[in-house]
C-alpha cells in the first residue's frame, strides 16, 4: 500500500513553515559572513537573490496545485520525467541540501546559546537543539506546526521593530563604496544566499500534510516570499549601516548581527537580538528537517532509497527512520562548525536542484501534464528559462572558487549516480537495505553434507527431535546430553539431583543407540558434565564444526524459551533452531516471509526441510491493509521465492491487523510453521511485532523458530549494544 501522511496544516502554518525557513539563516547565521564577503553590496545580493527565488519559486507554486505530494520539488520532477535518473538525483541533492541546511542552522543556533550561558560551548547548544528537533518530530507534524506558528511570530516581530528603532541609527556612509569587494564577490554572495530562501520549497515537500493544498500552498509561497524579501533586505541595509562591514572579520562574522543590535539598544538589544536568534534558527532547523525528511520518505516511498525510510510511526503519522537519519548526518555536518563550506555546499546543491525543477516546469507545459485551473506561472517561458540560466551561472560562481566545496559537491553527486545504478541489484538485499517493500531472496547453495547437533533434554523427545535431524541431515547428527554440576554438592538433596540427571541420560544413551541400530547407523550420545552449559555447547560445536544446533521447545517460569535457550539463541557462533515437535510427518510447511536478514537465511531450512520430507510450502505475506496492487506486487516476490528455492510450494497473501495471530489461525491447516527470528528476538519482535512467544504457545502445529548465525549482529560489539537495549526492554 502506497503510504500517506495526514493534512493538519492550515494557510497560516504553512506560510509560517515557509517564512520561518527562509528569514533566520541569512540574518542570524551568514550576515556576517556574507558582507565580509561582499562588503555593503550583500544588501543588493541579498536583493537579487530573493528576486531570483521568486522566479523558481512560481514554478513551485503551480506545481503544488497539481502534484500536491510529500517530497516538493523531487516529487515534481518525477511526475514529470518518471521515476527515473532525472527524479532520482533532483530528490538525492535536494535531501542531502536540506540536511546541510539544517546543520548549518544548528551551528548558528549554538553561537546564541553560548551567548546567553557562557560557559556553555556552542557545539553543546547545536547539539541540543538537533536532538530537541528531531524529538519533536517524531513526535509528529502537529507539534511542530504549532511550535513554528510560535516562533516565527515571535521572531519576526522582533526584526520589524529592529529595522523600524534601527533607523535612527542609520548611518548611510557606512554603505560607501558600496562595491568595495567587487561585483565578482556580489554575485558569490548572491549564490550562498539563495540557498537561504528555500523556505518556500519546504513547504512544499509538506504538500501531502496540507490541508487544500491546491489553494493554500501557492497562496502561502507567495505571501512568505513577499515578507521574506521585504524583512531580509530591510534587515541587511539597517544592520550594513550602523557599523562599518569592513571591520568583520573570521573570527567576528558569526555575532556581527549581535554587535549592530547593542549599538543601537546596547546588552539589553543583544540579548533580545540573540533570543530571536534562537527562535530563528531553532524553526530553521525545524524547517529544514522536515524538508529533508519528507524527500527521503519520498525518494524510498519510490522505491530510490531504502525502504525503512518510509517506515510512519503508528501513533504520530511522522516518518520516523527517516527523521533519524536525517538527525545523523545533521550531527555529524554539524560539529565541523565551518558555516561557509556547508552553506557553498548546501546551495550549491539547491540551485541544481531547482534548475531541474524550472526544466520539468517546461516540460510539463509541453505535455500539457497540468490540467488543472489554477495558478499558473506568467510570462511564460521567459520566467523558467531565465532561472535555469541563472542557477547554471549561480553555480559556477559558487564552485569555481572554492575547490573544496567542489569536490564534496562532486563526490556527493557521484555517490547518488552509483547507488541509483546499483539500486536495482539491491532487490534481494535483506528489509531495510533493500528499496523494496518485500525483497527478493537470493538463496546461497546449501550444502549436502550438513552437520547437526542435536541437543537432548528429555527423554521424551528422543524419537521425535531424533528423528527430524537425522532426515533433514540425512544422517549427519550428533546428540548430546548436558548433566549440569553445581560448585559444591552441599547437601543430599542436591547429591540426589545429581544423580538422577546422571542416570537419566544413561537410559537417553541407550535409547539412543536404539534409534541407531532402527536406522542401521551407528548413534552415540555424548554426554557431558559442565558448570556453563552455554558454553560448553558452543566449544563442542566449533570443534566438532557443527553447522546448526537444534533443541527442544520448553517454557520456563511463564517464559516461552528456558534462560539457557535464550543464551544460545543470542550468543551461538553456528545457526540455532527451536522446535516445538507435534509431529515429524511434515507434508505441508507454512514459511512466513517478511524479507528481514533472518527470514532469508531461514529460508535455507525450509528448503532442507521440504526435500527431506517432500512437503509442499506455502510462502506466506501478511499484509495489514487490503490493496490489490501491493497484493499482486507481494505475489510476484513469493513467486520468485518457491522458483529460487526450487521447492514445490503456492503463495498466499492474507489481510489482518495481527501477524502472529494469523500465522496461529492458519497453522491448523498446516504441519510446521518455520519463523525465522532476530539475532535477539526479544527485543527484535518489539519491534517488528511478530511474537514469537504467542506463535509457539498458541500454535496448533509443529512450529520451528530458526536464527541464522550472522558474522555482523552477531559480532561482539554489537552483542554489547543490544544487551544494553535490553536493560531497557520491558
Amino acid at each position: 500500500m502506497r503510504r500517506k501522511l495526514k493534512r493538519t496544516l492550515g494557510l497560516y502554518s504553512a506560510t509560517m513553515v515557509s517564512i520561518g525557513s527562509m528569514i533566520g539563516g541569512a540574518i542570524f547565521v551568514l550576515a556576517g559572513t556574507v558582507f565580509k564577503i561582499a562588503g555593503p553590496s550583500a544588501t543588493l545580493a541579498i536583493l537579487l537573490a530573493g528576486i531570483a527565488t521568486l522566479l523558481t519559486s512560481l514554478s513551485f507554486a503551480e506545481f503544488s496545485t497539481f502534484i500536491p505530494e510529500a517530497g516538493g520539488g523531487y516529487s515534481y520532477v518525477r511526475a514529470v520525467f518518471g521515476n527515473k535518473f532525472v527524479g532520482f538525483f533532483t530528490g538525492w541533492m535536494l535531501w542531502i541540501a536540506y540536511t546541510l541546511s539544517a546543520a548549518l542552522f544548528a551551528i548558528g543556533f549554538g553561537t546564541f546559546f553560548h551567548y546567553f550561558i557562557p560557559f556553555i560551548p556552542d557545539t553543546i547548544g547545536s547539539v541540543i537543539l538537533i536532538f530537541l528537533i528531531s524529538f519533536n518530530q517524531i513526535k509528529g507534524i502537529k507539534n511542530s506546526a504549532v511550535l513554528e506558528n510560535i516562533i516565527v511570530t515571535t521572531y519576526v516581530s522582533v526584526l520589524i521593530a529592529y529595522m523600524i528603532y534601527g533607523i535612527k541609527f542609520a548611518n548611510f556612509n557606512n554603505l560607501t563604496p558600496f562595491f568595495s569587494h567587487g561585483t565578482t564577490a556580489t554575485f558569490q554572495a548572491v549564490s550562498i544566499l539563495y540557498m537561504t530562501y528555500i523556505g518556500f520549497d519546504s513547504v512544499t515537500t509538506l504538500g501531502e500534510e496540507v490541508k487544500n493544498p491546491k489553494k493554500t500552498l501557492p497562496l502561502a509561497i507567495v505571501i512568505s516570499m513577499i515578507v521574506v524579501l521585504i524583512v531580509k533586505t530591510g534587515v541587511f541595509l539597517i544592520g550594513s549601516s550602523l557599523i562599518n562591514v569592513q571591520s568583520i572579520t573570521a573570527q567576528n562574522a558569526g555575532s556581527f548581527m549581535l554587535n549592530t543590535a547593542e549599538f543601537i539598544s546596547g546588552p539589553i538589544g543583544g540579548y533580545i537580538f540573540a533570543g530571536a536568534g534562537l527562535l530563528a534558527t531553532l524553526s530553521c532547523m525545524d524547517t529544514s528537517m522536515l524538508a529533508s525528511s519528507r524527500t527521503s520518505f519520498a525518494l524510498s516511498r519510490d522505491k530510490r532509497l531504502p525502504y525503512f525510510f518510509q517506515s510512519i510511526n503508528p501513533k504520530t503519522q511522522s516518518p520516523i527512520f527517516s527523521i533519524v537519519i536525517s538527525t545523523l548526518i545533521v550531527f555529524f555536518a554539524t560539529i565541523t562548525k565551518n558555516v561557509e563550506q556547508i552553506s557553498i555546499i548546501a546551495s550549491a546543491l539547491t540551485l541544481a536542484g531547482y534548475a531541474f525543477i524550472n526544466l520539468a516546469l517546461l516540460y510539463s507545459r509541453k505535455r500539457n501534464l497540468n490540467t488543472q485551473n489554477g495558478f499558473k506561472v506568467p510570462l511564460y517561458p521567459y520566467i523558467p528559462i531565465f532561472a535555469i540560466v541563472f542557477n547554471a551561472v549561480m553555480i559556477f560562481v559558487l564552485l569555481y572558487t572554492n575547490k573544496l566545496a567542489l569536490e564534496f559537491v562532486i563526490v556527493l553527486s557521484a555517490i547518488g549516480t552509483v547507488y541509483y545504478l546499483l539500486s536495482p541489484k539491491l532487490k534481494t538485499a535483506p528489509k531495510g537495505i533493500s528499496s523494496e517493500p518485500l525483497p527478493f531472496l537470493k538463496i546461497k547453495n546449501t550444502r549436502d553434507d550438513l552437520k547437526v547437533l542435536s541437543v537432548i533434554e528429555d527423554e521424551e523427545e528422543i524419537n521425535s527431535l531424533l528423528s527430524f535431524t537425522f532426515d533433514i541431515s540425512s544422517g549427519n547428527v550428533i546428540p548430546i546430553g548436558i548433566v549440569d554440576i553445581p560448585d559444591i554438592v552441599k547437601d543430599r538433596d542436591s547429591y540426589e539431583t545429581l544423580k538422577k540427571s546422571v542416570e537419566k541420560f544413561e537410559r537417553i544413551r541407550k535409547d539412543v543407540s536404539h534409534f541407531g541400530n532402527e536406522k542401521s547407523t551407528k548413534i552415540g550420545l555424548s554426554v557431558i558434565l559442565s558448570k556453563d552449559r552455554e558454553k560448553i555447547v558452543d566449544r563442542f560445536a566449533i570443534e566438532n564444526k557443527i553447522d546448526m544446533i537444534f533443541m527442544g521447545w520448553r517454557e520456563e517460569n511463564g517464559k516461552t524459551f528456558s534462560k539457557w535457550e535464550r543464551k544460545i539463541l543470542e550468543m551461538s557462533p553456528v545457526d540455532v533452531g527451536i522446535i516445538k515437535l507435534k509431529n515429524t510427518n511434515f507434508k505441508r510447511i507454512l514459511f512466513p516471509y517478511s524479507g528481514s536478514v533472518y527470514s532469508q537465511m531461514a529460508a535455507g531450512t525450509v528448503k532442507r526441510i521440504a526435500d527431506a520430507y517432500g512437503a509442499k510450502v506455502t510462502v506466506l505475506k501478511i499484509i495489514y491493509e487490503e490493496d490489490e496492487k501491493e497484493a499482486e506486487e507481494y505475489k510476484t516476490v513469493l513467486t520468485h521465492i518457491l522458483e529460487t528455492l526450487k521447492i514445490d510450494g503456492e503463495v498466499l497473501i492474507e489481510y489482518s491487523p495481527s501477524a502472529w495471530q494469523k500465522i496461529v489461525d492458519l497453522s491448523k491447516e498446516y504441519d510446521l510453521v518455520v519463523i525465522g527470528i532476530s539475532t535477539d528476538w526479544n527485543t527484535g519482535d518489539s519491534l517488528l511485532g511478530l511474537k514469537t512467544d504467542l506463535i509457539f504457545e498458541q500454535a496448533q502445529s509443529s512450529v520451528l523458530a530458526v536464527r541464522a548465525y550472522h558474522g555482523i549482529f552477531h559480532n561482539q560489539i554489537i552483542r554489547k549494544i543490544f544487551e544494553f537495549i535490553k536493560k531497557f526492554s520491558p
